[in-house]
């Protein structure tokens, strides 16, 4: 038994029409029949009459329509009351962020909005990418920021959402340095044609998008790469690349800690740095008080804290 039928079973006999129902249901025709003839198998019994325009519910089909009511809901209101209980218990926001963003833009960024947003209690953390939004568009979480780059787009709805650009931030190739303070590794230097050593983005990441078109763009002149391990999160690459002395693409506020230190240093110049947006997005149906509240303070400075680049609004 799936609790889909319920709901199909119920549009069906509401409509009584397979194509108006399947529309309704969000699904193909062939898929909706398919999941209509799932439940009748369940249950044993046939709950429409197919031999009649439109079709009508069987003897059992109508002695079901009350169960199938009763259950579904009683299901949504079991749920409603769940989460009327989870909601008064959560914190004002919930953000999910790519790890380097949790770690290094989060916090200083909520913090110069207090002035015009006051304390707002907050649940930070780090999913996937494909979680994030899909349980940014199901309400779960309040907020996403995510890196963008316009050559490297972000897949999703882009209807559902409301993005502004927050910040920007170069990605740049960092070397460990030697003992006397030099890079161990520099495509730029003059004669370097053996293959460098270096940590690259898994594919289960967007930095894999963005390395792969920086490499695109360096592979007719740009020296072979050695690739030593991977890893979707830019703060393994860099503690792998320190330990393996080898290369690696950083945004800069993750490599600024090993830059200040002199462990790395920035090589390649230029044409090894891609320039990236820091972008929030929240969802186009969300009502909560406190996303209106620091979305309509991104409009003013904050006060007393580094101001960031002009904020842009537009559609995803």
């Amino acid at each position: 038994m799936d609790t889909k039928w319920l709901e199909d079973f119920l549009a069906l006999a509401q409509t009584r029409n397979f194509s108006r129902a399947s529309e309704e249901r969000n699904v193909t025709q062939p898929a909706f029949s398919r999941r209509i003839r799932a439940l009748e198998s369940w249950l044993g019994v046939s709950l429409f009459d197919r031999r009649t325009y439109p079709v009508t519910l069987t003897t059992e089909g109508r002695a079901f329509r009350e169960t199938a009511e009763n259950i579904v809901a009683t299901l949504y209101a079991d749920r409603a009351q769940f989460q009327e209980r989870l909601h008064v218990n959560r914190p004002d926001l919930r953000i999910a962020a790519a790890t380097t963003l949790n770690l290094n833009f989060i916090p200083d960024w909520l913090h110069g909005l207090e002035g015009e947003t006051g304390h707002l209690t907050t649940h930070i953390f780090t999913q996937n990418f494909h979680d994030m939004f899909h349980d940014l568009a199901e309400g779960e979480i309040d907020l996403v920021l995510q890196y963008a780059h316009a050559d490297v787009p972000l897949l999703f709805e882009a209807s559902r959402f409301d993005t502004r650009v927050l910040a920007c931030e170069p990605m740049i190739l960092v070397s460990p340095a030697d003992e006397r303070g030099q890079p161990l590794h520099d495509p730029s230097r003059a004669g370097c044609d053996m293959a460098l050593p270096y940590m690259g983005y898994s594919p289960d990441g967007y930095f894999a998008e963005v390395e792969k078109l920086l490499f695109a763009r360096r592979q007719k002149d740009g020296p072979m790469m050695r690739r030593l391990g991977e890893s979707p999160t830019s703060e393994v690459l860099k503690r792998m690349a320190v330990r393996y002395g080898a290369l690696t693409l950083l945004p800069e506020s993750c490599a600024r800690d090993v830059l200040q230190r002199g462990e790395m240093l920035c090589v390649g110049g230029p044409d090894w740095q891609v320039q990236l947006e820091i972008r929030l997005y929240r969802s186009r149906d969300s009502r909560r008080a406190a996303v209106r509240k620091l979305w309509a303070a991104l409009n003013r400075p904050a006060r007393g804290e580094p101001q960031y680049p002009a904020y842009e609004e537009r559609q995803a």
